[in-house]
Order: C-alpha cells, then structure tokens, then sequence
C-alpha cells in the first residue's frame, strides 16, 4: 500500500497547514522503505520532502534533528528539515511521525572516480564535526549485536546453516582483528548511491540520516567503500583510491587507521549482513534479502582473503 493511500490527501493538506509554505497543488509517492515512506508534496512555494516515519521513536527524531544542525553549521551539502510555523519540525499522525524536508532534485549516481571523489570528501568533512553529548548515540549496526543474534540462530524459523556458520566465524575474527582505539565521531552509517543526491557527478546532497549514530570514524570510511567502489561486487581500485584522496582532503586517516582499513572494510558489509538477518531473514524467507546476504558474504570472504592486496592498493 503506497504512502497517498495509507495517508489521504486530505490529512496530508491538513498537516500542512501547520507550515507556511503556501497550499498543497500535487502529491507524488517516492520511496517506501522501512523505516519511512517519502511522498514529493508540491506547493505554491515550491516542492517539499513529506516523510512519514514509521519506525523512528520521538527520541531518534530529536538526535536528528540535532546533527542536522550541526551539519548546517559545518555547511554539509544535505536535505534540511522544515520548521513550522511555532519552530517544531515533528508533527504527529496516528502512530507515525511526519517531519519536512527541502526537496533536492537530482538522481542517484553512476559509480565514476569523481563521484567516488565527491563522496570522500563529503565523508571527511562529515568526519570532522565535533562528538558532543548530544550526538553521542549508539550504532545499531554493532559487534555485540552480531553476538546476540547468534544466540538466536538455533530457535530461528528460516535455518541457513551455511550462512549462519560463515556468520559465526567471521563475527569472531573481527572481534579478535578489528582495532577499538581508534577516533571516534559522527557517521552517517548508511552511505549508499540511494542515499544521495547527485547531479551528473556533482554531490548535491547526502540524506537519510536515520542510521546517523556516533562510532569510530572508520566504519564510515568501510561502509562508503562499500557503496561506492565496488563494481559487480568486485572492489576497484580506481574507485577506491579516488574516495580515499577525496576523504584525505578533509581529513587525514592516522597510520593505525591504514592498517585497520581491510578490516573495517570487512566490517561494514558484514554489518549489513547482519542488518538483513535480523531484519527478519532468519524468521521470515524472503528471497531478494537471501541473494544480498549471499552476495555480502562473498564480497566480505574475499576481503579477509585479500587483506594485503587491499593494503597495496591504498598505500
């Protein structure tokens, strides 16, 4: 069920009143993820983001909106919520939240070394905002959460022995490999081409940041990596040492940082492996996230095999 036939256009009219951005002339459904639905509203002012939050509690929106302020503050190309007109920028609907967003015209990206060149530089400025207390917040996407998960394989409905084994042995490397000491920071945590907004190769915004989160700099240089250097699941290293100059720009990596980078790298697609087990492949068949967790694995198997190519191929 699209998010205009779960939301009628007349309670969307009505919660835009709350706002002074003109009368509601069109409204377009975009995207239905899981955590939100975003609808294109058109104004006489002009065309806003409509999100409607499924998932997020009131204290997540509210973490949000305090790294939105900080990254207007740090002048980070992104979509910004909308104040209505008393200041908020949470208005509530049934069980669901609903927050505006400007809306920034553009499409996702083709993976070139410019592109992968913008997104590093981006990463790096984000890398720099300061981790006060109230952006302190835990990533979802955790090594103790790989722990309990595991715990769970044994009562789960969807049995994957092959997966859940290679899930096994692979949390206990990183546990015993990955480095802990190392600078910590706000991450966006979900770095993906669907997660920006590009003109041609020009960065014109990154946006949801529902996973945003504090954590050790470097998942979020893993994950980018991820979403953004590989090509039919093989790394490239084009890509890879272009986003890397661009994240240097900002943001030099320390030495302890290079050495850990294979093992973040690893790190970030065997956390979204996680996300997909948990959310709710082991319980629930479904073939399209069974063929991502597949892929994961692969992708993740050949780093850890090729942990010192990786490390030629960015020194």
């Amino acid at each position: 069920m699209s998010a205009i036939q779960e939301m009628e256009i007349a309670e969307i009219q009505e919660l835009m009143l709350a706002y002074d951005i003109g009368s509601v002339l069109k409204v377009e459904s975009l995207t239905q993820g899981y955590a939100n639905e975003n609808l294109k509203v058109t104004t006489s002012s002009g065309p806003v983001l409509f999100r409607i939050c499924k998932q997020q509690p009131l204290p997540l929106l509210k973490y949000e909106l305090r790294l939105m302020e900080a990254l207007k503050n740090f002048k980070l190309k992104a979509a910004f919520p909308i104040a209505d007109k008393c200041g908020g920028f949470i208005q509530s609907q049934g069980t669901n939240h609903v927050m505006l967003y400007e809306f920034k015209a553009g499409k996702e990206p083709q993976l070139t070394a410019a592109v992968a060149h913008q997104m590093g530089i981006a990463v790096g400025k984000l890398s720099q905002i300061p981790l006060t207390e109230g952006l302190q917040k835990k990533n979802a996407v955790h090594l103790d959460n790989c722990q309990q998960l595991i715990t769970n394989f044994s009562k789960c409905k969807n049995s994957m022995p092959d997966v859940f084994d290679y899930f096994e042995e692979q949390t206990a490397y990183l546990i015993k490999n990955m480095s802990s000491d190392l600078p910590k920071g706000v991450v966006h945590g979900d770095l993906f081409p669907n997660n920006t907004i590009f003109e041609g190769e020009e960065l014109i915004a990154l946006i949801d940041f529902e996973e945003a989160c504090s954590d050790h700099l470097l998942f979020d240089v893993g994950m980018t990596i991820n979403g953004f250097c590989f090509v039919d699941n093989e790394l490239n290293a084009k890509l890879l040492n272009a986003f890397l100059r661009g994240y240097q720009i900002q943001r030099q990596l320390t030495s302890e940082e290079w050495i850990a980078l294979p093992q973040y790298m690893q790190w970030a697609s065997h956390g979204m492996l996680s996300w997909h087990l948990s959310n709710d492949l082991i319980n629930i068949p479904n073939e399209a996230q069974h063929d991502r967790v597949l892929e994961l694995m692969q992708r993740t198997q050949w780093m850890r095999a090729h942990e010192n190519e990786i490390q030629k191929m960015v020194n």
